[in-house]
């Protein structure tokens, strides 16, 4: 018997002194895990996964994707030496059907075991790390399933190394034994991260439902009792726009790391942010705004998705055209609550949804790219962008927001300020979520009857074509102005207000005078200048400082005689500096707003 059988006859005697299939039947086809974390200062786990077998050969997958996030990713990369035997740990044929999927043969064989180890040091919300100090694990990237018992129990037993005391997850605890965790389906393996080592509980209650905030890695750097005080408050503005709890209990799982990003799952989120957050008001208002996003999909996307996403294929990508209601809307409400919250001012709100609206109209790929587009085009664009995306597509997370708020001011509009987009949400709630999932043509129908009137213009418009977007409804909807549009508007009355132009290029570089993107129609275009070129010297002299500074100090029309270096070969480019205007972007109180404009921002700001 060789010394990997052994080891896996231990690890069963562990699945079965420890008491892990405590309370199944063995008729039950249920899977249990031990997951080994003694190696994780080399970025390694253990996992031993022992199950039925199905007949002659059973099958074995893991994810490519994880919901939540757009793209396919590989996970299979990362496991290795994958090892099957049966209940005396002799070994069983086991080969690579497809690049996540295994075969083993196991005729003759009930229950059998696998074993194999998985490599992780990628240190974000999508993926694996375990290193030193702690474990982040999400359930895709781990948890090798067989396909016929997804739907089945799945056990998971975490052997911890010396010096780590804890571990946490929305999965149910076993009461009687530490680190011991049940999932019902594989889905919800997949939907609820781990994470392990000496970690910090801040508990709170809303509505007499459980909540906790987990921090990971604090090291005196956070006030974990503090923070949770204004998860408190998001929380309570959240269930009161919903009106529903649709959990028992709910963790804000927060890695104080070098790493960013966030998200969702059904019972709990995953988010990752710098040491330094907390004491940073901006950043740690942004921290905030994370949390709300991530816990807003609680209901949007993870129990009301789009019918498409309503039951995973973890095999392939999941196209919809409806992810900017899913993220979109979700980002518009991430700050718009924590107005409601009183952690946010309107003024920082309505600076930031600011900042959403300026970045949509400085995309040129908002001319390429509608919003429907873009939600389908998730699996190859979103997460995969290279120095000319911003010229051919557009981001369904901004995009999708200010459409969320122009949506909202129509709605309210339409229905005298009877009705808005917490309504729509509300309502789709109610009828589509759980398995059904909604249409594009269901979620457009129920907007209209919230409305009560027909916003097909919207949608033909705002979401399925590159047209501009038309901000005046919610402008006279809130008694707001925008400058930028203003000036648009004017232009196309035949009264353009004379604005100043600035010297312009086209051409972003780095510190290094390497060109990082070129925008489409541009005298950098027009010149021939390409990402990743050099620019060594310009007019003669070689650069010192910043090529963006020198453009700056140039007169619109002026030619440049630029040095450039690309792939080893140096040569000459004529370009003419050409001028451009940069309209402000800032949503402001209209100075006259009317008392009905003022009721309907208040409503707004203050709606429950």
């Amino acid at each position: 018997m060789t010394l990997q059988s052994v080891k896996i006859q231990l690890i069963f005697a562990v699945l079965l002194a420890s008491g892990i299939v405590h309370n199944l039947s063995a008729q039950d086809p249920y899977i249990a895990y031990v997951v080994d974390l003694s190696d994780a200062k080399n970025h390694y786990v253990g996992v031993s996964l022992q199950t039925k077998s199905t007949g002659d050969t059973t099958d074995l997958m893991i994810p490519v994707w994880t919901p939540g996030s757009y793209l396919v990713r590989e996970y299979a990369r990362h496991i290795e030496s994958v090892v099957a035997t049966d209940r005396r740990g002799n070994r069983l044929p086991i080969k690579k059907t497809r690049k996540n999927h295994w075969q083993v043969e196991t005729k003759d064989v009930d229950r059998f075991n696998v074993s194999y180890r998985v490599y992780c040091n990628e240190l974000s919300v999508r993926t694996n790390y375990v290193g030193r100090e702690y474990a982040v694990l999400n359930g895709a990237p781990t948890f090798l399933t067989v396909p016929q018992y997804r739907n089945n129990r799945h056990i998971i037993r975490l052997l911890m190394p010396k010096g780590w005391k804890k571990s946490a997850t929305s999965l149910k605890a076993d009461e009687h034994r530490s680190n011991q965790y049940m999932a019902e389906s594989y889905d919800e393996v997949v939907d609820s991260p781990i994470v392990a080592g000496n970690l910090h509980f801040y508990p709170f209650t809303v509505a007499h439902v459980p909540h906790v905030l987990v921090n990971v890695g604090e090291k005196g750097q956070w006030d974990g009792a503090a923070a949770a005080l204004d998860l408190k408050k998001v929380v309570k503005a959240h269930h009161e726009m919903w009106q529903s709890v649709p959990y028992d209990r709910y963790l804000f799982i927060n890695v104080i790391c070098d790493a960013g990003g966030g998200l969702e799952h059904d019972n709990s989120c995953l988010m990752m942010t710098s040491r330094w957050t907390y004491r940073d008001r901006f950043r740690y208002t942004s921290w905030l705004s994370l949390a709300s996003h991530e816990f807003f999909h609680t209901w949007n996307v993870r129990r009301l998705r789009p019918k498409a996403l309503a039951k995973y294929d973890y095999d392939n990508e999941n196209y919809t055209p409806s992810l900017w209601i899913a993220e979109g809307v979700t980002s518009y409400y991430e700050d718009l609550l924590l107005v409601r919250a009183g952690l946010m001012s309107a003024g920082e709100f309505l600076g930031r949804l600011s900042m959403s609206i300026a970045q949509v109209q400085a995309a040129p790929g908002r001319k390429f790219q509608s919003l429907s587009q873009s939600s389908y085009d998730s699996w190859i664009k979103f997460y995969r962008p290279d120095e000319n995306s911003g010229n051919t597509s557009i981001s369904y997370y901004s995009k999708g927001a200010v459409a969320a708020f122009i949506l909202d001011g129509r709605i309210r509009m339409a229905s005298d300020n009877k009705k808005s987009l917490d309504d729509v949400m509300r309502r789709l709630f109610d009828k589509y979520s759980g398995d059904t999932g909604y249409t594009t043509k269901q979620f457009r129908d129920t907007v209209n009857e919230v409305a009560g009137k027909d916003l097909s213009d919207f949608f033909k418009n705002a979401i399925d074509s590159t047209q501009e977007l038309d901000y005046s409804a919610a402008l006279s909807c809130f008694g707001l102005s925008l400058q930028g549009f203003e000036v648009q508007q004017a232009a196309q009355n035949g009264q353009p207000r004379k604005l100043r132009k600035s010297p312009w290029v086209g051409a972003s570089v780095d510190s290094k005078n390497i060109v990082t993107r070129v925008e489409r129609n541009s005298p950098a275009t027009q010149a021939g200048l390409n990402t990743k070129d050099e620019i060594i010297a310009i007019n003669g002299f070689r650069l010192n400082g910043n090529f963006s500074t020198k453009v700056r100090q140039a007169e619109i029309g002026d030619e440049l005689e630029m040095i450039v270096a690309r792939r080893q070969e140096v040569f000459q480019l004529k370009m003419t500096v050409g001028g451009k205007t940069s309209l402000s972007w800032r949503l402001r109180r209209a100075t006259r707003a009317s008392r009905k404009q003022q009721s309907r921002y208040s409503d707004w700001i203050k709606s429950k």
